[in-house]
């Protein structure tokens, strides 16, 4: 359906200030989608925010930090200051989960502290979001699209506390798919590598090369062409439960 045919949606974006959650931010701003973006930096949020403006005012921002306990308790009371709900509609129509982060963390350096951070942030926060919003999405039909990693079923070195992070919310979002159907689809972009590692990470000359042909397409991705599969899927009605694999 053409930009102009379809009705705009109310869509929550978490991690919206990371490279994805902006690009994606940016796609549905110029379909005429109403955003509510969510982070923990209000500089970055802030300016986002005035970006994204496309005639109808800034995009709408709740600043909070997922790794705080009292996070998603936050989000969802800012929520319904900004947006009230109405009976036939809720404060949101869908959900785009682009959490970070993505920390590094070598075997050996491994502490409990890296798991619960990367837990909370990854799995317990967004599923504990999507909770507290169910009523809302119920009342859109409305969908999830959350942005995993490839690498939960092909893993890389230095990245566990990260990869059981997105393992289990990869399990956890599919039991939402039957949790929550008939009225609200959920389902998840696996992302295979999208930006160029960062060169200070790791200063072996062949990473890039190792890393780029673990793609068949050879390549890394770019923001854009994640943004382009996760408003497929967000407009994919006939689809839940599914995760679609890109860049692999």
């Amino acid at each position: 359906m053409s930009a102009e045919g379809r009705k705009s949606r109310r869509v929550l974006i978490v991690g919206a200030t990371g490279r994805l959650g902006a690009a994606i931010a940016e796609a549905l701003a110029n379909r005429g989608d109403e955003l509510v973006l969510t982070a923990r930096d209000p500089k970055k949020l802030e300016h986002l925010s005035v970006m994204l403006d496309r005639g109808r005012g800034p995009a709408k921002v709740v600043c909070a930090d997922l790794t705080h306990r009292e996070a998603v308790r936050q989000i969802v009371e800012k929520l319904r200051a900004s947006v009230p709900t109405t009976d036939s509609r809720g404060s949101i129509d869908d959900i785009v989960l682009a959490c970070g982060p993505f920390p590094r963390t070598p075997f050996e350096d491994l502490r409990r502290e890296d798991l619960e951070r990367t837990l909370t942030v990854h799995a317990i926060a967004p599923l504990l979001l999507v909770h507290a919003l169910a009523g809302d999405l119920a009342k859109a039909k409305g969908a999830i699209v959350e942005l995993g990693d490839a690498g939960t079923t092909r893993p890389f070195e230095h990245y566990v506390a990260y990869l059981t992070a997105k393992g289990a919310m990869r399990t956890g979002l599919r039991a939402l798919a039957v949790e929550l159907a008939p009225a609200v689809r959920v389902n998840i972009v696996e992302l295979g590598i999208v930006a160029e590692p960062d060169p200070e990470a790791d200063t072996d000359p062949l990473r890039k090369h190792r890393l780029a042909t673990r793609s068949q397409l050879g390549r890394f991705g770019a923001p854009e062409e994640v943004a382009h599969v996760v408003l497929a899927l967000l407009d994919a009605t006939w689809a839940t439960g599914e995760i679609w694999g890109v860049g692999r």
